[in-house]
């Protein structure tokens, strides 16, 4: 019963951690609505079960070899920079169009279409973008770690505690896509344009810091 409380208290807490993925999936919620983060929310997911069994069976090489290429940090920092560009742009021409009322932001329904390919992008868009935060894999390491050394988990037990983990942030996760995509009802396309132009600017200050981190562990 500890260690399901435990495995319940530590995905809760790791689902309000402020990092791209966390942003980009609030975004994703308001401007596409629910169906759409849930699956990008599923690639995340995803990418953290990968790394998690990574860290499991090969952490100290994993270590040896972000420590060894240090220029990781730098194309990872980069991609994030690139995107929260490319973010600001989009959202400021879309604001200006807002504000003349020249293009409406709905009037194409993302939800609908593509639906055999769509969500199929948005799961490997996010396995993708937080895959390659090398930030992501340090921390399932040292989760790893603290949950070996410190709670004394072992084999099953360790499956069991993240598993809980990962089921539990998943859990956590819904909740913010559901009140988060209500939120569109809500805003008109100018305030949709300044929220991607906030996410634009918190990914390159995210890339900035990956840049100038240490990312071995």
């Amino acid at each position: 019963m500890i260690l399901f409380q435990k495995g319940i208290l530590f995905g809760f807490m790791i689902s309000f951690m402020l990092g791209p993925a966390f942003f980009i999936l609030i975004e994703t919620s308001i401007k596409k609505g629910f169906k759409s983060a849930i699956f990008l929310d599923l690639g995340i997911l995803l990418s953290d079960a990968i790394y998690l069994l990574a860290a499991f069976f090969i952490a100290e090489k994993i270590n040896l070899w972000l420590s060894t290429n240090q220029s990781l940090k730098y194309v990872a920092g980069s991609v994030f920079i690139i995107l929260g560009l490319f973010s600001i742009r989009k959202n400021y021409l879309q604001k200006k169009d807002a504000d003349v009322k020249i293009k409406n932001l709905n009037a194409v329904d993302t939800e609908s279409s593509n639906l055999i390919i769509y969500p199929f992008q948005l799961i490997i868009k996010g396995l993708g973008l937080n895959a390659i935060n090398p930030g992501v894999l340090v921390f399932w390491i040292a989760a790893c770690t603290y949950a070996t050394n410190e709670l004394k988990l072992t084999n099953i037990q360790l499956l069991t505690f993240f598993g809980i983990t990962l089921s539990t942030m998943f859990t956590v996760d819904i909740f913010k896509i559901y009140f988060s995509s209500r939120l569109k009802e809500k805003l008109n396309n100018s305030s949709l344009a300044i929220i991607g132009m906030v996410i634009g600017c918190l990914l390159v200050f995210f890339g900035l810091a990956i840049c100038f981190k240490d990312v071995s562990f």
